[in-house]
């Protein structure tokens, strides 16, 4: 048995069983009893180590948990995350992060023996699966978590803020159709097989974006002056994404007329439904009134673009906004049009993520649409 000193401290490490044992007397407690503090490892230096670290945080007011694991800190900040008001959207985000990315590879390490080098070794692993983006999230995430812990007395120091966040794989760069697959889709979506047509083609030629129109109303639409009022987005609280985002948009002739069968449509189902119908006011809903759910948008856009003869599992909704953007570029509007258009603070988001082509000359919005891919008067003629 070996007497060992650790700070104010006096104790002693002896062999137990595979490893060893030590253990450092703390005085007595109010119970009448000793109180001492005992860790055990492999080898006499392991133990040595982890008085140390006792010690320092015992003395610190540090009370670390040895059946708290870092899956209960991440598991914690979440159910105080989810009760903060947030956007669903991004409470989501962070629980398929915790569930897939976090806990199956280092939810086991309890939480006083995380070291950064656990961290740097789970993120250099997750950084060939997950995108930059996404990375960086998951990382936040568990620097948050342990701070929350560490709040709370469970933690003496926050190792995930020690490391840094790598490089993890590129995301897939978003694309526009050309002009030619653009014609292609709208001829498609123009049929009356696609429920969901007059959402692809309203988003080819307005660039609304996807959240703006799952909940476009009727009452923000006059179709006979042709005009769109974008008040309202899928996202937290109905709020658009950002105060500029809030517009009114000429609608080209095409849009309006594929909304007036659109709308004609939904009448007949409503009737149809009677009272089991859920009348939200929105243009694009499924046939008993619900709102429809992104994914269920992505399956019905995928039919219009497989019809359309394009590899549907290449494209997504999004990508309408992109074609919006480039198109109109190309065909000559102005950056700081466009911008304006499509609802952006300003143009560096345009230019450097939406705009895939520029030839900077100046026309309008909707009557630039007419000309690009005929009005009613031109397809009439």
């Amino acid at each position: 048995m070996a007497k060992i000193l650790i700070g104010k401290y006096e104790g002693s490490i002896y062999k137990e069983g595979n490893g060893y044992t030590g253990a450092l007397e703390l005085g007595i407690g109010p119970n009448g009893k000793r109180n001492r503090l005992k860790r055990k490892g492999r080898t006499k230096t392991a133990v040595t180590d982890k008085l140390k670290k006792a010690v320092k945080d015992l003395e610190e007011g540090v009370k670390p948990d040895p059946h708290y694991y870092l899956r209960n800190a991440v598991t914690d900040f979440l159910t105080a995350f989810s009760k903060s008001g947030k956007a669903p959207n991004t409470i989501e985000t962070y629980r398929s992060l915790i569930d897939n990315q976090i806990i199956p590879f280092i939810g086991g390490i309890r939480l006083e023996d995380l070291t950064a080098d656990d961290v740097e070794t789970w993120l250099n692993g997750r950084s060939e699966h997950l995108t930059t983006s996404s990375l960086g999230i998951a990382h936040s995430i568990l620097k948050r978590s342990i701070r929350r812990a560490a709040r709370r007395d469970k933690v003496g120091r926050n190792v995930a803020e020690l490391v840094d966040t790598p490089e993890g794989k590129p995301g897939r760069p978003s694309r526009s159709l050309s002009l030619e697959q653009a014609k292609a889709v709208l001829a498609e979506a123009a049929k009356p097989t696609h429920r969901l047509g007059a959402y692809v083609i309203l988003a080819i030629v307005s660039g609304l974006r996807t959240e703006e129109l799952r909940t476009l109303r009727w009452s923000a639409l006059d179709l006979d002056k042709a005009t769109v009022y974008v008040l309202r987005a899928d996202r937290h609280k109905g709020e658009t994404k950002t105060r500029l985002s809030r517009r009114g948009l000429g609608v080209a002739d095409m849009a309006v007329e594929a909304l007036r069968a659109h709308r004609t449509r939904q009448a007949a189902e409503k009737l149809k439904a009677g009272e089991a119908y859920q009348d939200n006011d929105l243009v694009f809903c499924q046939e008993d009134g619900r709102p429809y759910a992104a994914h269920q948008v992505r399956r019905r856009f995928r039919h219009v673009l497989t019809a359309a003869g394009l590899n549907a599992a290449e494209w997504c909704p999004r990508e309408l906004r992109h074609t919006f953007v480039s198109i109109m570029s190309d065909q000559g509007v102005p950056i700081e049009k466009i911008s304006v258009l499509v609802g952006h603070r300003d143009t560096k988001t345009t230019e450097t993520i939406y705009r895939h082509q520029l030839r900077p000359e100046i026309r309008e919005g909707a009557e630039h649409m007419n000309v690009i891919f005929g009005s009613k008067a031109d397809r009439s003629a």
